[in-house]
């Protein structure tokens, strides 16, 4: 009979195959549970909830603009304010400045969101990015106006050259900033992509230990022992967990990227496809490291009461990694920002995080990616001698120096 896999790496084909029955055995058994159906719905719904309460949250917010005039165009700022006074959506903030290089200059550093100066009947709103279109409508009517009180007062003028003025008469929007908006959806979705990467890690990563605390509280694993190997019991549980994650993970991507199309809360073309893409991969390659971790934890265990000790360490590791995002994200140009988000225990959580806001450059994830691969290889094998010589000894708990040597 023709073995299913080929031998690879000295492993052989019946060691490969054990691994696939035992992560077919977890798999199958996990998502065919109560908690993963009913986990997942709610989760999506949870999710898309969160997302359409976000765009009705913005679609209902008031908006303050801050506008600052230059001198020759003051007299634009009170007719500006008897505009926008009739729209609830909006506030309206008016600032004088000197000249226009001052209030380019507030522009830049947030002071103010516009500043408009030059001639009335032509003049040049400086923005970083966008501007607000209330006021851009409120501008390029009273321009209209201006244009048109201008050429009425001039006189001697025939009605068609007038209204050729008054429809030739706009506001020029020059950006300043033109990515700044980019930049801040691309935020949004690396807080997205750190958080939903920090929880699953650790729910997952719990959900490792917690399996094998049990099997070896209930004495199963004794039965499993007597046909594989700890190393294939633990490599198998490790793939077969982490598909089932992969899986629920690809559903709550799908529902993301779809409740955000709809409600345009983000531009899915620019950040959701790499987002989502860059989340799952680094999603296999964090989940396998800290399942490791967490499986050779709750090996020296016997009962659940005293997994949370055992694992609180790795816990602390994920939450720092999450913690660390934030001061990453604000400071993207930082030298230690990028090299922190390189090492293995930080890149699962920080790389894709620093992908989604476009920081990350190719050779950094590349470089990420390489460590990480060779830290699990070396993990798989710390892992595997912990869990070998301890997940057979039921009682007390197993300190790391006699799960490291065996024996008694």
């Amino acid at each position: 009979m023709r073995r299913p896999f080929p031998d690879v790496a000295g492993l052989g084909g019946a060691f490969a195959h054990t691994v696939y029955l035992i992560s077919r055995r977890e798999f199958i058994t996990r998502v065919r549970s109560r908690f993963f159906i009913v986990g997942t719905i709610v989760f999506m719904a949870l999710l898309v909830g969160y997302i359409v309460l976000q765009a009705l949250v913005l679609s209902r917010a008031v908006t303050t603009v801050k506008v600052a005039f230059t001198p020759d165009a003051q007299a634009m700022a009170q007719q500006l304010r008897a505009v926008t006074n009739t729209d609830p959506t909006v506030k309206l903030l008016t600032s004088s400045v000197p000249d226009a290089a001052a209030g380019r200059a507030q522009v830049r550093d947030g002071t103010v969101d516009a500043l408009v100066s030059g001639d009335p009947t032509a003049p040049v709103v400086s923005v970083k990015d966008t501007l607000d279109p209330t006021i851009a409508a409120a501008l390029n009517a009273l321009v209209k106006e201006a244009a048109l009180n201008r050429a009425l007062t001039a006189g001697g003028v025939d009605p068609t050259s007038v209204e050729r003025a008054v429809a030739n008469a706009n506001i020029s929007i020059a950006l300043l900033d033109p990515n700044a908006q980019q930049r801040g959806e691309r935020a949004v979705a690396g807080i997205f992509v750190a958080a939903l990467l920090y929880v699953s890690l650790l729910l997952y990563g719990q959900i490792v230990a917690a399996s094998v605390v049990e099997e070896k509280a209930n004495r199963i694993i004794e039965i499993l022992l007597s046909t594989v190997r700890p190393r294939q019991l633990l490599l198998g549980k490790v793939i077969g967990i982490g598909l089932m994650g992969f899986m629920q993970l690809v559903l709550l991507g799908a529902a993301a990227l779809v409740a955000v199309s709809r409600t345009q809360v983000l531009s899915v073309p620019t950040i959701g496809v790499e987002a989502v893409l860059g989340g799952l991969l680094w999603f296999v390659l964090g989940f396998v490291f800290y399942a490791l971790l967490y499986a050779a934890g709750g090996s020296m265990v016997s009962r659940q009461e005293d997994l949370g000790a055992i694992t609180t360490p790795i816990t602390m590791l994920v939450l720092g990694t999450y913690l660390a995002f934030f001061w990453v994200i604000a400071n993207p140009d930082n030298p230690i920002a990028a090299l922190i988000s390189i090492i293995p225990p930080f890149a699962p959580v920080l790389m894709p995080a620093r992908m989604a806001t476009g920081d990350a450059q190719a050779w950094q994830v590349l470089v990420a990616a390489v460590l990480t691969l060779l830290a699990i290889a070396g993990l798989n094998l710390l892992a595997a001698r912990i869990y070998t010589n301890s997940v057979l000894r039921v009682g007390s708990r197993v300190k790391f120096i006699q799960a490291w040597r065996g024996g008694d």
